[in-house]
């Protein structure tokens, strides 16, 4: 029997306080999931299904990577991104995925940071697949360029530009292994969705850093 009302309001107010616990101990396991760091083993996972062109493979695995760390902006996971978005353009030149797909896969990495792989750093003379060049774009103004092809160099997967945030100066770079990186500011696919080359990605704020050997 309640007495005015105390035992009931007690009861009550236990009940109330056990959902609130149980509310916001849900809502900090979904953060603290969300909240999770890119590490270095988790990269070190794909690495193997890019290299035998196991693009599928090479997706599944570094989207599961990136759905769970999205708080995270290291280098780590902009390398990830780039792999994400590499793998699905492999995927394209299977048959594996659609134009349209891609698009709206890579749309959802329109403004994060992303990293590419390193490239040997050539001149403008050679037009050579997976190496970093630096041109003139239509202002004027110096640009990072590379064309990043599969193994057998039958089709581009993307074509990548970089808009450097500080002036470079290409003579630092040349014959040197070169990675670079930034926002990611557009995403294009081939209007006639062939798979000669896939889709182009323009990079903002970039940067480009020499890799030194280990």
């Amino acid at each position: 029997m309640c007495i005015f009302g105390i035992e009931c309001n007690f009861k009550q107010h236990a009940i109330e306080m056990k959902l609130t616990l149980a509310l916001l101990l849900t809502v900090f396991l979904i953060s603290n999931a969300y909240s999770q760091s890119v590490t270095y083993e988790d990269f070190r996972t794909v690495i193997p299904s890019l290299q035998k062109e196991d693009f599928k493979e090479a997706f599944d695995k570094s989207s599961k990577i990136l759905s769970s760390t999205q708080n995270d902006s290291s280098d780590l996971r902009g390398i990830v991104t780039y792999m994400n978005i590499f793998s699905a353009a492999g995927m394209v030149v299977l048959n594996q995925m659609t134009h349209d797909d891609f698009i709206k896969n890579a749309n959802k990495y329109i403004g994060q940071y992303i990293v590419m792989s390193a490239h040997p750093c050539v001149d403008t003379s050679s037009r050579a697949f997976n190496s970093l060049q630096f041109t003139k774009d239509e202002s004027g103004k110096l640009q990072g360029f590379t064309i990043a092809a599969n193994n057998a160099k039958t089709s581009i997967l993307c074509f990548e530009y970089f808009d450097y945030a500080a002036p470079v100066n290409p003579s630092e770079f040349i014959g040197k292994n070169v990675r670079c990186g930034g926002i990611l500011k557009a995403v294009e696919t081939n209007p006639n969705k062939s798979i000669i080359w896939v889709a182009r990605l323009r990079i903002a704020d970039a940067f480009a850093r020499v890799m030194t050997p280990r």
